[in-house]
């Protein structure tokens, strides 16, 4: 049988005029090729949490659903790491790189029935601009941003910023319908805006999402297939079953234990990618004892990285070997290149550890609470790491919470001591550093602030020479793990598997698999 097996492979950063040339969303079903059936059902992990595609939750799981419903001006394609246009047909920087003008597509409709306009498109910007991920706006000038035409407008930036490609491909960068937003004031909720080839169902919390498909999405023949179905199905081996038994077409996030049944049985077809995430453990700097770096290089010492991975992940993934995933390529870079920075000299040293916190003040260790999130993955280096930590004194206390939950006690309440998370590496140029370590960055979870980093990347995020930004972003790296800021757990993998009568299936950015061209056979 036939194995859809793929890694992610080199690609290009494109920081000047692209065009609208091959773009993945102009692909309809092959001619000839019909849907036997209008429904595709998954079983997914987690519910979605909510319907705002800006301020909310934005899991792997969540925007798995949301981006069938949403649309970005620009995608990034996997796994040729490229960007293209999506809903731009067309961008291009002035001289000094202080503006960008972006020319829309003709004839995309909204869920509401309007056509999106180049005011459309600053108004969503304004709205991610006073949203939790404002972050994604960053450098952009809006208030001087303007309207050039119907299709086509400029975003004006304070200063040259290389990496605004990379934000306006980010997940939670979507165009929506002005007039739909303010007729629905402004609660997503009760509102159907978006550009998606599908649009909101009925919604049962914690059980179903349904979608139903865009008759007049602007890609003749998409979607294929009429109907989605998410089922929720938390439990590890229990969304493979449902594929396994027909209650299911596509399962998402196949657990370890089922990854041999799936890839033995004739019926089934197992797909595999490595992601542009590597999970780590962060910590509260905000507080003592989080802000000595003693003490979180301590930690660091005391986690047998490649042991955890062996016990915890089932051969999905593998340790993560730095910031960065070790699948960064070129212009984004080759591993050897300097924007990805091998994993610094944290061996697994206990007694380094100990020495390390007797340093810093606590000889005797001290208690800790550790938030692992709902991810069954999570919560399995957690008790892995817990125990770890209790060999050097240090008393920890997991706390699993659901997503949204977990969500509003790091972003929002900064209500943790360490914790487990994610960084979406759009790519291996500078956006990640600025996402993840300027100071009030809305991603910047643990409160990291330095000026000198803050000018680091600053510097980077203004240079347009890709060699030079090159460097400047490898000595970030560099800085960000001699602090050791974050300490680098594993590197994702997505592994799902479906029917074998469904084709098409492909994964998107940000794990959100592009079911608009999937079909069955």
């Amino acid at each position: 049988m036939k194995k859809k097996l793929s890694k992610i492979l080199a690609a290009i950063l494109c920081v000047c005029t692209l065009t609208a040339c091959g773009s993945g969303g102009q692909e309809s079903t092959p001619e000839g090729e019909s849907a036997a059936k209008d429904t595709l059902t998954i079983a997914t992990q987690a519910d979605m949490g909510d319907k705002d595609p800006i301020n909310g939750i934005t899991t792997n799981d969540t925007i798995k659903i949301k981006a069938q419903v949403y649309e970005t001006l620009i995608e990034r394609t996997v796994p040729e790491q490229e960007y293209k246009p999506l809903l731009a047909e067309s961008w291009e920087f002035n001289d000094d790189a202080t503006e960008l003008t972006i020319t829309l597509r003709e004839g995309i409709t909204t869920h509401n029935g309007e056509t999106l306009t180049s005011e459309d498109c600053l108004f969503s910007l304004g709205l991610l601009r006073e949203s939790a991920n404002k972050s994604v706006t960053d450098h952009m000038d809006l208030e001087n941003s303007y309207v050039v035409d119907d299709r086509t407008f400029v975003i004006v930036m304070d200063e040259p910023y290389m990496p605004v490609i990379a934000n306006l491909s980010y997940p939670t960068c979507v165009m929506v319908s002005k007039k739909g937003y303010e007729e629905g004031n402004g609660d997503w909720a009760n509102m159907d805006i978006g550009t998606g080839p599908y649009t909101w169902g009925e919604w049962s919390i914690g059980s179903s999402v349904k979608l139903t498909g865009f008759d007049n999405y602007y890609v003749e023949g998409q979607p294929a297939i009429k109907n989605l179905e998410f089922k929720v199905i938390s439990e590890d081996g229990n969304r493979y079953i449902e594929v396994e038994t027909g209650g299911a077409d596509l399962c998402y996030n196949l657990s370890g234990v089922d990854i041999e049944a799936a890839s033995n049985n004739p019926d089934v077809e197992v797909f595999r990618e490595y992601t542009m995430d590597n999970c780590y453990l962060g910590f509260n700097l905000r507080e003592e004892p989080f802000n000595d770096v003693r003490v979180r290089q301590a930690i660091a010492h005391a986690l047998d990285i490649e042991g955890a991975w062996n016990v915890c992940m089932d051969g999905v993934g593998q340790p993560a070997k730095g910031l960065l995933p070790d699948n960064i390529t070129d212009s984004i870079a080759k591993t050897d290149s300097p924007y990805h920075v091998d994993y610094p000299v944290y061996e697994y040293n206990l007694d380094k550890a100990r020495e390390l916190l007797a340093e810093a003040g606590y000889p005797d260790g001290f208690s800790c609470r550790y938030h692992v999130g709902h991810m069954a993955v999570r919560q399995a280096y957690g008790e892995f790491f817990a125990n770890a930590l209790a060999q050097i004194g240090i008393d920890v206390e997991i706390v699993a919470l659901d997503a949204a939950t977990n969500s509003q006690a790091l972003k929002v309440e900064h209500n943790f001591d360490i914790y487990t998370w994610g960084i979406a590496a759009t790519n291996g140029d500078i956006d990640f550093a600025n996402r993840f370590f300027y100071t009030d960055n809305a991603n910047n979870i643990f409160g990291y602030s330095d000026p000198e980093m803050d000018e680091m990347i600053t510097a980077a995020a203004m240079e347009s020479d890709s060699a030079k930004r090159s460097e400047l972003n490898a000595a970030i790296q560099q800085k960000a793990l001699d602090e050791c800021i974050i300490v680098p757990i594993y590197q994702q993998e997505d592994i799902h598997c479906h029917s074998a009568d469904l084709e098409g299936f492909r994964n998107g950015a940000y794990q959100a698999p592009l079911l608009k061209y999937c079909y069955f056979a």
